[in-house]
């Protein structure tokens, strides 16, 4: 992470934004630059700039910290089915992942996205007990002087199953086919998960509980405007002259294009960012002007106005 922004583990925050800036404008895709570097810039910056992921990092390699060791109780659960630490609670289903894509204006306004889901589950109103374990699931092993308790083969360790009835059409599953309606909430970040509980894997057991359905948010980038925290970032090139003289200019914003004079920020100052106040990603953010100021080639004769 340290080695893309050209940092050292010493670099402070200020270093880190500072590269991050520099680095974005030079590999930005719109501005002729390698989409691929431009990718690693924008990961190593969310990485070190977030101070929680920075120390995992430090520490571990990686920017989430390490699953803690599995628990000896759960080993012998897995291989015994559960003759190991006691009871355990209810089973619940898998969790259904998505990626859903949005663009950064959406992210910024927030905006509702309608799914057709269809929960799938077995009939169990004609569903009967297996008879080899007894609804159990499992059987009991002897090895030795042990007893171990090992999946059903009858049943395949689901403790039954269904028939088909009327109730079903004879199918033996239902089919619950319903209208999701997901709030994406304004400012959400990259990354952000939403959940729809219960709309995972469904139980295939009467005592058993369904997983959920896990939205994974995917911003796009924006052709025009970068994300930075609670910052938005437009960076435009400008002549040498217009840099001194000032230049009128619109710039893009998703609540209508902005209209500046950059005289009012005096000689424009390739190294420094100028701020649009109040005109963030999010409340407290602000709009970051970043210019890359061309400079005539030698000989080039141009005209400066004078101060007034």
């Amino acid at each position: 992470m340290y080695d893309v922004l050209g940092l050292s583990k010493e670099a402070t925050t200020d270093d880190i934004k500072k590269a991050y800036r520099k680095l974005a404008r030079e590999h930005h895709p719109d501005k002729g630059g390698d989409p691929e570097k431009f990718k690693k810039v924008q990961e190593a910056y969310e990485v070190l700039s977030d101070p929680q992921k920075r120390e995992n990092f430090d520490r571990f390699g990686t920017p989430e910290a390490p699953p803690q060791g599995p628990n000896p109780n759960d080993i012998f659960a897995q291989m015994f089915g559960g003759a190991f630490g006691g009871p355990r609670g209810p089973v619940r289903r898998a969790d259904h992942h998505h990626d859903l894509k949005i663009a950064l204006d959406d992210a910024y306004r927030g905006l509702t996205r309608t799914f057709k889901v269809t929960l799938t589950r077995p009939c169990f109103a004609c569903r009967r007990q297996c008879p080899q374990c007894h609804g159990r699931g499992t059987m009991h092993v002897q090895m030795g002087p042990m007893v171990f308790n090992q999946p059903c083969q009858s049943c395949g360790g689901q403790g039954g199953g269904s028939s088909g009835c009327q109730e079903c059409n004879f199918k033996s599953k239902k089919h619950e086919p319903l209208n999701l309606e997901l709030k994406i909430p304004a400012g959400v970040e990259d990354g952000a998960t939403l959940v729809a509980g219960g709309m995972g894997e469904q139980a295939q057991k009467p005592d058993e509980e369904p997983g959920d359905l896990v939205f994974h948010i995917k911003i796009q980038d924006h052709p025009e405007l970068m994300r930075m925290g609670r910052d938005l970032v437009f960076m435009s090139k400008i002549s040498f002259e217009d840099s001194v003289n000032g230049k009128k200019m619109k710039v893009p914003h998703f609540d209508g294009p902005i209209e500046i004079d950059t005289a009012e920020y005096g000689v424009i100052d390739p190294r420094k960012d100028y701020f649009v106040h109040g005109k963030g990603f999010s409340p407290g953010g602000h709009l970051r002007l970043s210019f890359d100021v061309v400079y005539p080639e030698r000989g080039t004769r141009f005209i400066l106005s004078k101060p007034t």
